[in-house]
């Protein structure tokens, strides 16, 4: 969404037609849900609202687009191009200009801080609100229509360990939306120095973990730490901190030692059970990227079964 906004306030600075395009209503099995958007100038356009026949119909409707905002209706049923999707996108279109810059910069600004906001759509245009999250799903009425989304990452990742493995799971949920911060208690880790995908890295002692990790449905936790004494450390500083997922890097034979001395030590059978050990899906994952693929799918397997 960063890369959408910026091309958006830097086409309006130029004084460049360009148009938001986004999805504010969805039925059916159809790509693009509710949220996705694009924006389309004359220097072309970028993000998606799903690809496909769609999203073509979708960017011809917003180079031609000139006047108040409105919604458009796109159904979907299965052509003879092999396109099996049934359903019906809604879409909003807003042409954007000049008395839109402030809110494009705010929006911008918030992205690059790692902040959060609630974009609002209606057939005044658009306003964003830093720091609030108050969705609206569209509703409709004689007088026009509103919806409002989050714009931002809600849900933070700390990867405890900055690794190779780190550097490659950061690499991967940078283009999902989370925030991604890294721990390490070594500061001069080369792998450190090579991540530039992680939005914090910070230099910390294990046994201060929990200070360090938020708590709550939006926290994910993935522990791969230099060895096994670190991420026992890791994890025995973690007891009693809620997160939404907690997963351990490491082979079985290690988390059932791990664990059975842990349990030894009066550590809760429900903390132990609640870890995803070992973590990630099974696809005989071995290298740093395919390890980060494996427990990329776990978390978003998670995330979205969550919601």
């Amino acid at each position: 969404m960063r890369t959408i906004w910026e091309h958006a306030l830097e086409s309006v600075r130029a004084g460049q037609r360009a148009v938001l395009v986004m999805v504010v209503d969805h039925q059916g099995s159809v790509p693009g849900t509710t949220g996705a958007a694009m924006v389309v100038s004359a220097r072309g356009s970028v993000g998606t609202v799903g690809g496909g026949t769609a999203e073509h119909h979708a960017i011809e409707l917003a180079r031609r687009f000139d006047s108040a905002p409105e919604l458009v209706d796109i159904e979907h049923t299965p052509d003879d191009s092999g396109s099996l999707c049934s359903g019906r996108h809604t879409m909003a279109l807003v042409r954007l200009a000049g008395s839109d810059e402030a809110t494009l910069a705010a929006i911008c600004d918030a992205l690059q801080s790692g902040r959060v906001g609630t974009l609002r759509l209606s057939r005044l245009g658009l306003s964003f609100e830093p720091g609030a999250t108050a969705p609206l799903p569209l509703t409709t009425d004689p007088a026009g229509f509103r919806f409002a989304a989050t714009v931002g990452k809600l849900d933070t990742l700390t990867i405890v360990g900055g690794g190779h493995c780190a550097l490659a799971l950061s690499r991967v949920m940078a283009t999902l939306p989370f925030r991604i911060v890294v721990l390490d208690d070594r500061p001069d880790l080369p792998t450190l120095a090579a991540n530039a995908f992680a939005d914090e890295i910070r230099t910390v002692d294990y046994a201060d973990l929990a200070a360090h990790v938020p708590a709550g449905d939006r926290s994910w936790v993935v522990v791969m730490t230099f060895g096994h004494v670190h991420d026992e450390a890791a994890l025995r500083a973690l007891v009693g901190r809620r997160v939404r997922y907690l997963g351990l890097l490491g082979s079985a034979a290690k988390v059932a030692a791990m664990f059975a001395g842990m349990r030894a030590d009066g550590v809760p059978e429900e903390y132990l059970a609640s870890i995803f050990a070992p973590i990630g899906l099974p696809i005989g994952s071995h290298t740093p990227e395919e390890i980060a693929i494996s427990i990329a799918a776990e978390i978003i397997r998670e995330r979205n079964s969550a919601s």
